[in-house]
Formats: C-alpha cells, structure tokens, sequence
C-alpha cells in the first residue's frame, strides 16, 4: 500500500489522468485535428484579444513623448494631421524617387516598401498586371497599363476596370488608409465625376456585348453614377433599363431607393409611388432584398410628410423580418426617427426599441449605421431620460461597438448630448465626478459645451460649486478660446465668503478673480474695445478682498472709478455695500472713499450713513476730513456733526 502511495506521489497527474482514462478509449479512434494555416502575426493577435479594451484610455499613440500630449482640441487635429503629412510625404517620396529603394528594405518581404514599377512599353505589361492594378485599386496606373495594352483585355477585365473608374472615381478616396486624417477631417461627398471619356468609352463598348455582360455594365454604371451625385442621369439610365427588360441586381435597386428623396425633392405621393413600384418589380423579378433595401426604403419614409408614413414603416418592417432580414444600426436609426416623438408615446417607442437591441451584436452594413448612438444619446438628451442614456452607453462600450464612433465629429456630438444630459439630471458633484472621468482622456470638451456648462450653473447656489470652478475655468482657458464675457458668468459664480478660512481654495478663486482684471486690462487696449460692465470689476474687487488681498482690490476700484467713461455703469447698490462695509472691516479709508466717490457721482442713497461711518474710523485724519468735505459737502458734514454731538 504505501509503495502505491509512492507511486502515486511521483506521477504527475496528467500521467494519471492518462491512465485512468487508457482502458476506456483503447479502442477508440485517433482523430487528428485538421491544420490551421497561420499567419507570421497570427500571435500578436491572440495576445492583444487578452488584454480588455479600456475606451477611457488615451490611443497608445500620444504615449511616446508625454511632452507632444495635445491638450487644446485644435492640437489634437493639428497632431493627427500632420502625423499623417509625415506619411503622405513618404508615400511622395517613394513614388516620385523610386530609383530610392533598389532594395527589398524588409523581411518578410512587405509589398509596399518595394520600388514603384514604371511601365513605358507594351512589351512591360499584361493583363495579369493590369489585374493586379485594379485589385489594389489604383486608379491612374490601371488605366496607363490599359492604355499601354491597346485595350487589347478581354471583357472580363474590361468589366473590372469599368467598376473600378465607377466606384473609386476618386483616386484619393480610393488609396486613403490614413485613418487619422479620416478621423479628424469633416468627410465631405465628392460630386466630381472623373474620367468621363474612358468610362463612356467602357460602358459603350460593353453594353453592345452579349446580354450578362451589358447587364452587369449597366449596374455599375447606375451605381457609379449615384454615388457621385449624378442623379438626372442614374434615374434616366434606370428608367431605360426597365423599359429594355435589363436586369439589375439587389445593390443597384438599392442605390435607385437612395435616388428617390432627390428625384422628387417636394412630391411626397411621387415619392410613396415610386417607392412601393421599385419594391414590386424587386419581388417580381425575384431579386433577394437585403437590409439595405429595407433601409433605403425606411430613408425615403423618413423624409416623407405623409400622414400614414409609420403605418407604411410597420408594413416594411413586418415583411422584411418575415423574411428573416436582420436589422442593423442604420435601421433602428430609421425607426427611431420615424417613431419617436417629444410626447410619452414617442418615449414609451424609444425605451422599446432600446429594449430589443441590448443584447443584439451588430457588424456595420450601412453608412447610416454609423448615426446610430449620435441620434440615440441626442434623443436620450431631448426626454431627459439618464437611465436611457447610461444604457446606450453601456452598449456602446460593449464589445466592439464603439467601431460606430467613426470619427470626431460624432464621438464629439455623442459626449455632447451624454453630458449634457448628466448635467441636468445630476448634483453638481455627481456632474464633476463623470465629468472628470471622461475629459480629457476620452472627450475635449468644445466652447460651445463650456459655455453650456457654465449657463447652467449660473442660477447654482451649491456650496459645493466652488469646489469644481478651478477645474471649470483651467478647461476653459485650455481646450478653447472663449469669450471674456463667458468667462465674467463663472466669476460671478464665485462665493469665497463661504469658505473656511483656512481653505486651499480661496487662493484658486483669488487667482479666478485676478486673471479676469488681467483680461480686462488687455481688453480695455484693443483698438475695437467693448464697454465691459463696472459689476464685473465690482466682483473681482469683493473675491479680492475676502481673500486678503486689499491692495489689488483697490487697484481694481481706483481704475474702475476714475476711468468711469471705460465702464458700462451695471454695479449695483449690493455690490457697492458689500465693498465699502468690507473696506470699513479692513480700516481701509482709500478703499471706502473709493465707494463713497462712485456713490456720489451714480447717486445712490444712503451717502450720510457711508460718510459717518468713514468719519467714525480711529485712523481717520484731518487731511481726510477735508476730502470728504470736498466729496459729500459741508453741508452733509456738518449735519454729521450735529447728529454725533446730540
């Protein structure tokens, strides 16, 4: 027994697992699992997929020089821009100086650092090159090797080049892999039809061939012509398809449902009609739909006035998912618009359709596709629903979804609508708290969104505000330039007295405070100088003097005083109180005969009280005496005294 457990202890248990488990499969048979090709990247893939994807994070890009960290959102597009200049140089380079790069500069060998190839003779190039030219999809040089070949291809390959002129009609778009550039510039739809001789020569020459080939030739011809805004002509080049009985196929039915709104701009009943006439030859002719069929019939309900238009949208949605057609992005998109309304309908149909997708897994399949969380926080914004919002959110960050945030454009427009929803169904802590979290690590806050903010806090009496305005107005003077008058809101904002004495804040909000006199002071120097408010001044003035800083705070008064035509004349009696009572508090008589003299000069009352109690001061002097005999008159001076002596 005990040699057993000996043996026992010096087996490793997978020798066990083996033998225990020996005389049960003995007959059974050997399957060895097929091969599975790898690629030399295959490993670095796998160890990527173990590590969680973290959306708060900065791209690792900006971490190989803290000191080039963008901070102003004009920095982030300057950086990624000329990052990619950096590419496009090189692409330049490699192009034109090919002589360059006699060598292979790479192993394994890499396509793309290989010297650009020349072709000047028939006798350099082939159809199989050509081929090749058309898979990579570059533009120029297919049609220069088709040119060099004598348009010597089969029809085959004339077909190829024809769609490649059609749908990468613009070079640029059709090699643009830096995705930087396309994150950061506004993407604009390119109306350019380029290449016109070639393609027409292509098109005519191929719809005069056997009947699939003119066929095909006719699908791209309508697609091509559709993307590039050619609506006349993709409508009249359908219309003669349908009338010679040629067959389209299910992407080109879909691009001639995109046409329709433009067709038939204001003709609503034009619209629905032709609509459902392209829907039934579709069905007639046994041509499948797909989920861009139901979302470019859904486009042309949503930009129709018809009273019956949801009831129509029912009606698609109900036969395309008896068709088994999954839904994409783009069509909740669709449905929501159609759907939803600013009424406890439109809501209870919004909460709905959240509802069905949480748990769905969506590819993109459409461009709409990529709306999608941009209209559905904005909506979440408009009923004021958080748990609605936190629950797009949460989808977005799961799984792969946030490859719908396509570029800034929209990731700005979706943060926009989400904080700005949290801002208003939230305390001001719990507002800075998510606040913090996202800015700036996932989203730079705009001006317009600055200035959102601080409208929004203006009628804020929280104690806890003073707590997050360094934070406010640090933002403000780093992500943009923002208007002084903007500025001025947050520093009205600003209550000192209700801090402890000893709090570390007060100096930040003293600073708040001394930074604004500085604007103004560079303001006040512009040629176009706009007449700030005297109240302004009078706030930074009162910030000054509850934080000790008398000094400032009658540098401030003396300047708005005696410089009065500088200064549109907004201080009110509050104001002018709280300062002359805190001066009065410090002993500070250059102070209070400042107030006192704006006083006098706005004619505001109470201009004995003031002058008796300025009087009443142990450091008063006689030299004060007579200044305010000259400011307030003998008379009002002497009916001080008669009211002291009785």
């Amino acid at each position: 027994m005990n040699r057993f457990r000996c043996l026992l202890d010096r087996t490793p248990w997978y020798e066990l697992r083996r033998l225990q488990s020996s005389s049960s499969v003995s007959n059974s048979k050997i399957k060895i699992p097929a091969r599975i090709q790898r690629d030399s990247t295959d490993i670095l893939y796998a160890l990527e997929n173990t590590i969680p994807k973290d959306f708060i994070n900065l791209s690792y890009m900006y971490h190989d020089d803290p000191y080039l960290y963008p901070v102003r959102k004009l920095d982030y597009r300057n950086r990624a821009l000329s990052y990619e200049a950096g590419k496009k140089a090189a692409i330049w380079i490699h192009k034109e100086h090919g002589d360059l790069f006699p060598k292979h500069l790479s192993d394994p060998e890499i396509e793309a650092f290989k010297p650009p190839l020349t072709y000047t003779d028939k006798s350099q190039v082939s159809e199989e090159i050509l081929l090749h030219a058309i898979s990579k999809r570059m533009v120029s040089d297919a049609l220069h090797i088709y040119k060099l070949l004598d348009s010597n291809v089969s029809n085959e390959t004339k077909q190829l080049l024809l769609e490649l002129l059609c749908f990468y009609n613009n070079e640029t778009a059709a090699q643009n892999n830096l995705h930087l550039e396309q994150w950061f510039v506004i993407s604009q739809n390119l109306h350019i039809w380029q290449y016109t001789s070639e393609i027409n020569e292509l098109f005519e020459f191929l719809i005069k061939q056997d009947s699939s080939i003119a066929a095909a030739a006719y699908n791209v011809m309508i697609c091509g012509l559709t993307k590039y805004s050619r609506t006349a002509e993709a409508w009249a080049l359908y219309q003669k398809c349908e009338e010679k009985n040629i067959p389209l196929n299910i992407t080109t039915y879909n691009y001639i449902l995109w046409l329709i709104p433009d067709i038939f701009i204001r003709k609503n009943e034009l619209k629905i009609e032709n609509l459902f006439n392209i829907i039934n030859i579709i069905n007639k002719r046994r041509v499948k739909p797909n989920v861009k069929t139901l979302n470019n019939a859904l486009n042309v309900i949503k930009v129709t006035d018809a009273n019956n238009k949801r009831e129509i949208a029912k009606r698609f949605l109900m036969e395309f998912k008896r068709l088994n057609i999954k839904f994409s992005l783009a069509t909740y998109y669709y449905i929501m618009y159609i759907f939803t309304e600013k009424n406890k309908e439109g809501h209870d149909n919004f909460l709905q359709i959240l509802h069905s997708i949480e748990n769905e897994n969506f590819i993109i399949q459409d461009p709409i596709d990529l709306k999608f969380f941009k209209h559905t926080m904005y909506l979440a914004s408009i009923f004021n629903d958080r748990e609605a919002g936190d629950k797009i959110h949460k989808f977005l960050l799961a799984k792969d979804n946030y490859k719908f945030i396509s570029s800034a454009a929209i990731e700005n427009a979706y943060y926009n609508s989400y904080l700005m929803l949290v801002l208003s169904t939230s305390t001001i802590k719990e507002f800075f708290k998510f606040y913090e979290n996202l800015v700036p690590n996932v989203f730079v806050p705009s001006k317009w969104f600055l200035t959102e903010i601080i409208e929004a806090l203006k009628h804020n009496s929280s104690s806890h505000l003073m707590e997050y305005i360094p934070r406010l107005w640090s933002d403000i003077n780093t992500y943009c330039l923002i208007e002084p008058s903007t500025k001025f809101i947050l520093l009205r904002l600003i209550q000192i007295d209700i801090l402890p004495a000893d709090s570390a804040l007060r100096t930040d909000l003293v600073d708040i405070a001394w930074d604004c006199w500085n604007i103004i002071q560079k303001e006040i120097k512009k040629e176009r100088y706009t007449a700030i408010e005297n109240a302004v001044t009078a706030c930074i003035a009162i910030i000054l003097l509850h934080g000790n800083r008398v000094e400032e705070s009658i540098k401030v008064m003396t300047y708005t005083v005696k410089e009065s035509n500088l200064f549109l004349p907004t201080m009110n009696e509050k104001q002018v109180n709280e300062l002359f009572n805190n001066y009065i508090f410090k002993k500070c008589i250059e102070g209070a005969f400042l107030i006192l003299e704006y006083s006098v000069n706005s004619g505001f009352p109470h201009i004995v009280e003031m002058a008796t109690k300025l009087q009443n001061l142990s450091e008063f002097t006689n030299v004060d005496r007579q200044r305010l005999i000259d400011l307030v008159g003998v008379q009002a001076l002497n009916s001080l005294n008669t009211e002291k002596s009785s």
